[in-house]
């Protein structure tokens, strides 16, 4: 299991998703949130999203 940037979770995180979700759930959230980001970044670049979205830009880490 990998968080964005490439860090991996604690093995606290990860008892505590255990304790919640079975492995298959946690792949379908990890797929679905992926979905997301992704599909959102695509509008985006399109220039597609609403007029009315708050925009908060957050530098990556590493980038200037």
């Amino acid at each position: 299991m990998i968080l964005a940037g490439g860090a991996t979770p604690s093995d606290e995180l990860k008892a505590k998703l255990y304790q919640h979700f079975s492995p298959a759930q946690i792949m379908e959230l990890t797929y679905a949130m992926g979905s997301f980001i992704g599909f959102s970044k695509q509008l985006i670049v399109l220039g597609l999203e609403p007029e009315n979205m708050p925009i908060l830009h957050t530098p990556m880490p590493g980038s200037a």
